[in-house]
């Protein structure tokens, strides 16, 4: 039996308020708890935009963790600039964590046994698991093209717990430094990969509050200098089911606690976001006493595509509008070609949309728009960080009484390995009448 199953076997028992973890274990008997809250298949909290679709979850509803989505051996970036445990690591002998499952969730927990030894020197244990394993160059989880990522969890623990941290982060991957280093940037004998400016690590949630913190400056030594974004949402979240959301796009991102909007960090010159997969945690980490990260779930969105187009929203047909377009288009039946809907551009009115794709090659951009006027289009090659265009195509066009259709032909600019490359898609009514826009595809 592995080290993993043993640790079902492991039982505590936490008071802390009405819920508590699932049993107690008493000498040679395990009285069972009953559970006090239905947590049973729960919705996806408000904040997830229409047009996205699930492609990756975990309910926790079984009674062994899922192999094919976690790994039990935590490591981070971090971890590997200071070497903790490293050792350890390359010998597969990583403290594991201590998880029990209630039928409708995961409990990770740290007690006087489990793990059965501390990670780190000072005595803090940590049980955890996440979506890349370091050791093997492993990732399970392909979120290169950002999305919409949400968990509900509680966190607790006892009063003699120390140094508590429960944690939903994203990290960058291994196997080495390189996206810890920024770009040019040579230590630990590697040269960095990472723009300034980007993150290497996004915090949902840290210690047993809400304590969002993007991770990012570092020196050309290679010395962790500051975060570049750290928000603390007030709340009381101890012993608290509460939902954590991300929405992750090419543009910046946005965070949710319990489907309320709590920061924005979008800006076109500041774009903090990753072209990159990262890396998903959840944990609890503690010295002494008992401490706990129960989870009831933990979904992934995507846009949906349709076919080969790699463009959101290409018809104007989710239901919230215009979004993941951005400006002041107006999305109206009457400009619909086909669907129910399309996109009117007033005299000077415009739209944008960030989109990541494939890098180093060629694209068509197609479109359909009518009216009695003109409209420009362009496709922008974006720098990371900076938003600054570094290549770009686009044309004015003539529109008529019926929609035509009209193409342009881009190339993406190359990026490190299998990393996305960010363009923006830009229409404008540079006419005097209104115009029409519909059915606008991206392929390669």
């Amino acid at each position: 039996m592995n080290r993993l199953k043993n640790s079902v076997l492991f039982v505590i028992c936490l008071v802390t308020g009405t819920q508590g973890i699932i049993c107690c274990h008493t000498g040679s008997k395990t009285e069972e708890r009953p559970v006090k809250e239905n947590t049973d298949n729960p919705p996806t909290s408000e904040a997830l935009p229409s047009g996205m679709e699930l492609v990756w979850s975990d309910e926790f509803n079984g009674t062994f963790l899922d192999r094919d989505k976690w790994f039990t051996d935590y490591y981070s970036t971090i971890d590997f600039v200071k070497k903790s445990n490293y050792g350890k690591l390359q010998s597969g002998k990583l403290p594991q964590p201590g998880i029990r499952f209630t039928g409708h969730s995961i409990i990770l927990y740290t007690d006087s046994e489990v793990p059965a030894e501390a990670y780190s020197p000072e005595g803090r244990k940590i049980s955890s698991i996440q979506t890349y394993d370091w050791k093997e160059d492993k990732l399970l989880l392909d979120n290169r093209l950002g999305g919409f990522i949400e968990a509900r969890i509680k966190r607790s623990c006892t009063a003699d717990a120390t140094i508590v941290n429960g944690a939903f982060w994203l990290d960058s991957p291994g196997p080495d430094a390189k996206y810890f280093m920024e770009k040019g940037n040579k230590a630990y004998q590697v040269t960095g990969i990472r723009p300034h400016g980007q993150v290497f690590e996004i915090d949902l949630c840290e210690h047993l509050n809400t304590e969002i913190v993007l991770h990012g400056n570092v020196s050309s030594e290679g010395v962790f200098e500051h975060n570049i974004g750290h928000f603390p949402i007030a709340g009381d979240y101890m012993d608290k089911w509460t939902t954590h959301s991300m929405l992750w796009s090419p543009a910046g991102f946005k965070f949710y606690v319990d489907g309320r909007l709590v920061k924005e960090d979008w800006d076109p010159h500041n774009i903090k976001s990753p072209n990159h997969a990262m890396n998903v945690l959840l944990g609890i980490y503690a010295k002494g006493g008992v401490a706990s990260m129960e989870v009831d779930y933990i979904r992934y969105y995507r846009w949906k595509l349709e076919g080969s187009n790699e463009l959101p929203n290409p018809g104007f047909e989710y239901h919230n509008g215009l979004f993941p377009w951005e400006g002041n288009g107006s999305v109206t039946a009457s400009s619909s070609r086909t669907g129910k809907r399309g996109v009117r551009l007033a005299a000077n009115d415009s739209i944008i949309q960030y989109v990541y794709l494939d890098h180093s090659r060629p694209y068509s951009m197609k479109f359909r728009h009518k009216g009695s006027g003109y409209v420009t289009a362009k496709v922008e090659n974006i720098s990371q960080v900076s938003g600054i265009a570094v290549n770009c195509s686009g044309s004015v066009f003539k529109s008529g009484e019926d929609f035509r259709q009209d193409e342009i032909r881009f190339s993406t600019d190359p990026e490190y390995g299998n990393h996305k490359r960010t363009v923006k898609v830009i229409f404008i009514n540079t006419g005097t009448a209104p115009i029409s826009l519909d059915d606008i595809t991206i392929e390669p």
